[in-house]
């Protein structure tokens, strides 16, 4: 191509300037589109990438395979570092030991998370201060590293270098300040310190290193060169099989185990943790991603882009086909095949880049609402290299968009265009209807799905959890708190509040996921003598008082006269799906009995109150009292409306202020928990909502434009039509007949695959909402009226025709 190629390609754009900012309108909103989310999938897939040979980190993974619903935990007992060490393996291991501490600043008590490693997590992690010596922050007592984000939020100033800090009551000195971690990263913190730290004392600290029964965080191992994940595996099983678990199951569990370990250990690689799916919503795994949602987003976006190009080639084929008096010219006066196909893919990458440029000019303005919408922050996506990928994509998908034009111009008969003939052929026409519907297929499928995942998030989030959520509010004790005095003081000063009905204390509260497995589960003998899994809520004796539940049979937990029940036994309460999954007719039946291989004596019957999301059929429970739980409960004596809320959370907040001023006070609606469980099926409507409108507004370009080409080609047969008596309506349907066959065809192509997704979708909640099923339909209804709207303006054009002016044409 020479450069008078694209010269003579610009001013012919600027010849239609409309129809060219339509093109280039919709190639860079697919650019745009595609743009953010494959920068997604890139940022996704370079979590920990700044841990130098990433490779050879893993972490320690076990799982309790004698309980009733085993899963993988990357929180492990400190006691298997020792025996990576030992080993004999060439290799360095370290502990990760989140806690939280006690800060005290210029007077200021506050709450500072600490995270303490062992030396070897520098070479492990790759870190290296800015400021300092990384290695004598994490080897001396006072020892202390912090990031420049901590630093500037404890000291006002990065310059922290040297500062002492009053921690747990001793004196620490920063010693390394370091760089803020990448978001994308596993390994977050805010401040380091070693496990020789002052900050908690010794035997605590020898006692956590060297336990099997206590969880308290993770454990990086680095193995060297040519050292194998799976020795190192091996050996961990070997001496985790002779660790004293056998003390923990009973005889139902070591039953149900069959040929299964006790306990399973494995190493997961450190460049694959964010994607273990195995171990999300566990204790201490923070955010994980899950590839399919990842990779489906990346291929979206390729998918948007395919279609805003497929738009384009439509586009510039009513163009081509609208030049082919000029075309014909050209090929008179001598120019050649090659020169004709030249000159359309010099057009095709002018607008083609140009609508790249475009593209990543929109999709830096969208940045905000594609971070909030993808919750990532993706400001990194504007690299150099990106830009420029982008760029050059867009020249190449010009060069290739530009061919079929550019063959089509090579096939224009002189004869019948210069005779005022149209020189489409039927195979040209066909191919535009194929585009049309395959844009509009895909529209209504994805359309479907963001409707159906709406409305049953919607659903879901508003169905009856069995209680009223509306009068309480859940106050959360952090484990630091919860078994000190002050947090039982803290209890008996909100019941004293003048706006509190009652307070109490539970391990869990229905709705709420935390990701540390607060809720447990137990294996117990149904009344044939099988076995059963029943899930176990630790709960304060008013609990079902606060909750406003009453019993089915029996009684519920009673403060006056809760306790043991005598012999060693202990009272407890179960749900209605207890009963059944344990073996009794009815409820009435199972008051008073002992729950068979255990002391637990029955002695009432509890509704089910729907402790996890509608994913989940009501599990059998059982509820055994216990004090100076995680969570308070309380319940609003006054209306519960906002004002009556805010003023009591306010009172709350005060009595929180006199016995933990170090931190602040987290209080939520009972109500709320539900709605944050299905804040990703939300996340994952809105996309497809988004790129849904997106597909269906490139449609709309799409179809306005045909619809034009199309009175124009048919503007003779149309005035025939009126002179042989053919009235406005009879217009109508002739001009809307083609768009609406396309789009029944559409239809007919994507609403089974929609249907079939929706259904996949649908089947993992144990109620589904009513109008899932209209889903399709719905879709249906809106690409009906996108085609009414992008024609109507040229079917009343075909109707008003002027026949003189048509047939002089």
């Amino acid at each position: 191509m020479k450069p008078s190629d694209f010269r003579i390609g610009w001013r012919l754009l600027l010849r239609h300037p409309l129809q060219s900012a339509v093109e280039i309108l919709g190639l860079a909103t697919g650019f745009a589109v595609c743009f953010l989310l494959l920068g997604f999938v890139a940022y996704s897939f370079s979590y920990d990438k700044d841990v130098p040979q990433s490779e050879r980190v893993f972490v320690i993974k076990h799982r309790l395979n004698f309980i009733p619903q085993p899963q993988w935990m990357e929180y492990t007992p400190f006691a298997l570092r020792e025996v990576a060490l030992r080993s004999g393996l060439p290799l360095e291991a370290s502990a990760w030991w989140p806690r939280k501490a006690t800060l005290q600043l210029q007077g200021r008590t506050q709450e500072l998370d600490v995270t303490a490693v062992d030396p070897a997590f520098q070479s492990i992690s790759g870190l290296s201060a800015l400021e300092g010596d990384l290695h004598a922050a994490l080897t001396r007592p006072d020892g202390l590293a912090v990031t420049r984000q901590t630093a500037l939020r404890l000291f006002g100033t990065t310059q922290a270098l040297g500062r002492t800090v009053e921690i747990n009551r001793q004196a620490l000195q920063v010693r390394a300040v370091l760089a803020d971690r990448p978001p994308n990263s596993t390994l977050q913190f805010n401040a380091l310190v070693g496990l020789g730290t002052a900050l908690w004392p010794e035997k605590e600290q020898q006692e956590a290193m060297s336990s099997w029964m206590s969880i308290g965080g993770r454990i990086y191992v680095k193995t060297g060169p040519g050292v194998t994940p799976q020795a190192l595996q091996r050996v961990l099983q070997d001496t985790i099989d002779r660790a004293p678990w056998d003390n923990l199951a009973t005889p139902e569990m070591k039953a149900a185990l069959a040929k299964r370990k006790m306990v399973d250990v494995a190493l997961g690689p450190l460049a694959d943790a964010y994607f273990d799916r195995s171990v999300a919503n566990t204790m201490g795994s923070g955010p994980r991603g899950d590839m399919r949602v990842v990779l489906a987003l990346g291929a979206t976006g390729l998918l948007i882009l395919v279609l805003a190009v497929v738009n384009y080639v439509n586009l510039a084929t009513v163009r081509t086909l609208r030049r082919q008096r000029e075309i014909a010219m050209r090929r008179v006066l001598g120019a050649s095949t090659r020169q004709l196909l030249v000159q359309f893919m010099a057009e095709s990458m002018l607008l083609s880049t140009a609508a790249a440029a475009l593209g990543v000019l929109v999709a830096w303005l969208l940045l905000p609402l594609a971070s909030d919408l993808l919750e990532r922050p993706l400001d990194g996506v504007f690299t150099s290299a990106a830009v420029g990928a982008c760029l050059l994509s867009g020249a190449l998908v010009g060069a290739a968009a530009g061919v079929y034009p550019g063959w089509l111009a090579r096939g224009v008969d002189m004869n019948a265009t210069l005779a005022h003939r149209s020189g489409e052929t039927a195979g040209g026409v066909w191919l535009r209807r194929v585009l049309t519907t395959v844009q509009f297929s895909v529209a209504m499928c994805m359309g479907s799905l963001a409707l159906a995942i709406l409305w049953q998030t919607q659903f879901a989030a508003e169905a009856s959890p069995g209680f009223d959520p509306a009068p309480l509010l859940v106050v959360e004790m952090k484990d630091n708190l919860r078994d000190s005095a002050a947090a039982r003081s803290l209890r008996d000063a909100i019941a004293q509040l003048p706006g509190v009905a009652g307070v109490t204390d539970s391990g869990d509260v229905p709705g709420r996921d935390d990701m540390t497995g607060t809720h447990g589960s137990t294996t117990v003998n149904r009344v044939d003598g099988n076995s059963a899994s029943v899930s176990v809520h630790w709960v304060g004796p008013d609990f079902f008082n606060v909750y406003g539940l009453k019993s089915l049979a029996g009684r519920m937990f009673d403060p006056r006269i809760e306790g043991a029940a005598g012999d060693g036994e202990q009272n407890i309460v179960i749900n209605q799906a207890a009963v059944q999954a344990l073996g009794w007719p009815s409820a009435q039946q199972a008051v008073g009995q002992r729950i068979g291989g255990t002391q637990w004596r029955i002695v009432g019957v509890a509704p089910d109150p729907r402790w996890e999301t509608l994913r989940d059929p009501v599990r059998p429970s059982l509820y055994l009292i216990a004090q100076n739980s995680k969570l308070l409960t309380v319940r609003m004596r006054d209306v519960p409306d906002a004002r009556n809320r805010e003023a009591l959370e306010r009172d709350i907040a005060a009595a929180w202020s006199r016995y933990f001023p170090a931190s602040e006070p987290v209080i939520r609606a009972a109500g709320s928990y539900y709605a944050q469980a299905y804040a990703e099926d939300v996340r994952i409507a809105r996309l497809l909502a988004c790129a849904t409108a997106v597909v269906f507004a490139l449609a709309a370009f799409g179809i306005y434009v045909l619809a034009a080409h199309s009175v124009q080609r048919r503007a003779r047969e149309i005035v025939l039509r009126k002179l042989h008596g053919a009235g406005r309506d009879a217009i109508a349907v002739l001009v809307s007949r083609e768009f609406l066959l396309l789009t029944a065809a559409a239809a007919a192509a994507g609403l089974p695959l929609a249907w079939l997704a929706i259904e996949r979708y649908l089947a993992g909640f144990a109620e589904r909402s009513p109008l899932g099923g209209w889903a399709p339909a719905a879709a249906l209804a809106f690409a009906l009226l996108i085609v009414a709207m992008a024609t109507i303006r040229h079917t009343v054009a075909a109707m008003r025709i002027a026949p003189a002016q048509a047939l002089r044409d």
